[in-house]
């Protein structure tokens, strides 16, 4: 994977990401839903459809996304979310075991959340 700059994606850019189902273009939404999105209830519930993706870049950058919200608004469904990020942490993936370790740090940092 190659760094790139993210871009606003609007949430209608992502729903309409998330019919064509193409994982390169998710992982994209998923990042710039988790910077830019500015409607936390909308967000979470796009980011929690895509930590079930079967692609792992999908999976992982949705559930590092969950950090960023929680840095942006310091709020998150605990009772949707917790559970999702812990599950990731032993996920079959590397990539995605990684992404969900960042975001548990966000979590515990922003949230003050207890990951163990």
């Amino acid at each position: 994977m190659k760094y790139e700059p993210i871009s606003e994606m609007t949430i209608t850019e992502c729903e309409a990401a998330l019919v064509r189902n193409e994982p390169d273009e998710l992982l994209l939404a998923a990042i710039s839903v988790g910077l830019y999105c500015d409607d936390l209830e909308w967000a979470q519930g796009y980011l929690l459809t895509l930590s079930a993706h079967p692609h792992e870049a999908v999976r992982g950058s949705a559930i590092l996304s969950f950090g960023h919200l929680a840095r942006r608004f310091r709020s998150l469904d605990s009772s949707r979310v917790k559970s999702i990020v812990v599950c990731a942490l032993s996920d079959s993936s590397e990539f995605v075991r990684g992404q969900a370790d960042s975001a548990a740090d966000d979590l515990e940092l922003f949230l003050k959340w207890s990951m163990a």
